[in-house]
């Protein structure tokens, strides 16, 4: 039987690692905006601490130092970008539509600027540490990479996208293009009218689709 001292601890852990991951939370968000507003070397552990309200010395209890809280506000942007994308993967129609969904969430809805300009700067940091940072980053983009050749491999068996074009090739043109679309909303934050680019992308995309010869082969 459970005595009522063991539900009151087990109630308190809870609530201690329910505490902890908030906190987590917040300073990783934190750590963010002021990467992005201040720059990577910019940024400080204390502004740090100060934008997520907690003391100097409360911060270090979570991460032992501004390198180790990169990192891991890294895999924490990592981890959520690819759970998005398997999340509308499995809710899509088709592997057309998830692609068409997954462009318009990052072109279109992802409209964060700090969250932007943190990426950008993740990036640069690891063009300047290659041996660390940078295998990392490189290993992520591969792995996105991936994900929307896969999809767009989908598509070509479902018969959206012609199986004569090159699935790696295609999985890097909507990637780079996706980036440089990231870069103008950052220069022209009220100037771009991403949403009538997008549609127009789509267009361009789903104009990819079998030959009419392929077609009739299907039929």
């Amino acid at each position: 039987m459970v005595s009522r001292s063991d539900i009151a601890e087990t109630h308190v852990a809870r609530v201690t690692q329910q505490h902890v991951d908030a906190r987590r939370d917040a300073i990783l968000r934190s750590a963010a905006r002021l990467f992005a507003r201040k720059g990577i070397s910019g940024a400080t552990m204390q502004e740090i601490a100060n934008e997520a309200d907690l003391s100097a010395g409360a911060i270090y209890r979570y991460y032992s130092s501004k390198e180790e809280l990169l990192r891991a506000v890294f895999e924490d942007a990592t981890t959520r970008n690819e759970q998005l994308f398997q999340d509308i993967a499995e809710k899509a129609t088709s592997p057309l539509d998830a692609l068409a969904q997954i462009g318009r969430w990052v072109w279109v809805e992802q409209d964060d600027r700090d969250d932007l300009v943190c990426q950008i700067q993740m990036a640069l940091k690891a063009a300047q540490d290659p041996e660390d940072l940078g295998v990392d980053l490189t290993q992520t983009r591969e792995a996105m990479r991936g994900m929307l050749e896969a999809l767009i491999r989908q598509a070509q068996n479902a018969g959206e996208i012609d199986r004569g074009i090159d699935a790696r090739h295609l999985a890097v043109i909507l990637q780079t293009t996706t980036m440089g679309v990231q870069m103008m909303k950052l220069d022209h934050p009220t100037g771009l009218d991403v949403e009538s680019i997008f549609e127009l992308f789509v267009q361009m995309v789903g104009g990819l689709g079998p030959q009419t010869g392929e077609n009739e082969r299907r039929g």
